[in-house]
C-alpha cells in the first residue's frame, strides 16, 4: 500500500493522473476501484473517463465509488483490498481526518499485502502522517519535453518521501505514453537512478509496487 500526496493544490489533478498511471501498469487486465470522497468531486469535478481511457484504462474495468465520509472510504477501501478479483484500489480524500491514523494503514497495508492488490492512498490538502505505507510520494506536474514546444506527453514530477524498507529523497521526472501505457524517464543531462516502481523486484521494494513500472 502506497500514500501520494500533491504538492500544491493545483497539483491535484497530476496527483491523480500518477496514481492512476500506477494502478494500470500493476494490473493493466483487472478492475480499478477508485474511491471518491465526495468533497473531492465538488473540488475538482468527475473523473474525466477520455482521459482515463487514453491511458489505457477501460471504462469496463474502472469502477468509481463516491463516499459521504472519509472514514466510510477507508471502509470500502479496506473491503477492496481484501478483494482478489481487483487489481488495485486508488482511496482518494480530501483533507484531515483522524481516521487516517497507524492502525488504519496498518489493515489497509495488510489486506493489500495478503490480496495482492495494490493499494493507493491519495490524499489531497492534508499532511502526511504516521503510516504502515510502503512508500510515501509527493506528486506535482511538470513541462514535457516535446522539442518543439508543443503540448506533449503527460510529465510528473515524482518525489519519494518515504520508504519503509530503504532509502528516501530521490526525485524523477516521469513522462506518461498512451501508446505504450507505461512510465518513461524523460531525458536528463546526467544519469540518474530508476524510479523505484521502474526496478527490478528487489528485497527492498514491494512486489505489488515493483510490477507498477
Amino acid at each position: 500500500m502506497h500514500e501520494i500526496f500533491p504538492t500544491h493544490a493545483a497539483d491535484i489533478a497530476a496527483a491523480a493522473g500518477f496514481a492512476a498511471g500506477l494502478t494500470l501498469r500493476a494490473s493493466p487486465q483487472a478492475p480499478l476501484l477508485w474511491i471518491r470522497h465526495k468533497r473531492s468531486e465538488i473540488e475538482t469535478g468527475g473523473l474525466y473517463a477520455p482521459g482515463l481511457a487514453e491511458m489505457g484504462g477501460a471504462a469496463s474495468q474502472v469502477i468509481v465509488v463516491h463516499v459521504s465520509a472519509i472514514a466510510e472510504g477507508l471502509r470500502a477501501g479496506l473491503e477492496g483490498m481484501r478483494c482478489t478479483g481487483l487489481g488495485a484500489v486508488i482511496i482518494e480524500a480530501w483533507g484531515e481526518s483522524k481516521h487516517f491514523d497507524l492502525t488504519a494503514s496498518r489493515k489497509l497495508a495488510l489486506a493489500a499485502q495478503e490480496s495482492g492488490v495494490t493499494g493507493i492512498l491519495l490524499r489531497a490538502l492534508a499532511e502526511a502522517e504516521p503510516s504502515a505505507a510502503a512508500t510515501r510520494w509527493q506528486v506535482e506536474a511538470a513541462l514535457s519535453s516535446d522539442p518543439l514546444g508543443l503540448p506533449g506527453q503527460t510529465t510528473f514530477s515524482a518525489h519519494l518521501l518515504r520508504q519503509r524498507k530503504g532509502l528516501a529523497g530521490g526525485q524523477w521526472t516521469l513522462e506518461w505514453s498512451n501508446e505504450e501505457h507505461r512510465f518513461t524517464q524523460k531525458a536528463l543531462s546526467r544519469p540518474v537512478a530508476a524510479p523505484h516502481f521502474d526496478r527490478p523486484v528487489a528485497p527492498s521494494v514491494p512486489s505489488q509496487w515493483a510490477k507498477a513500472g
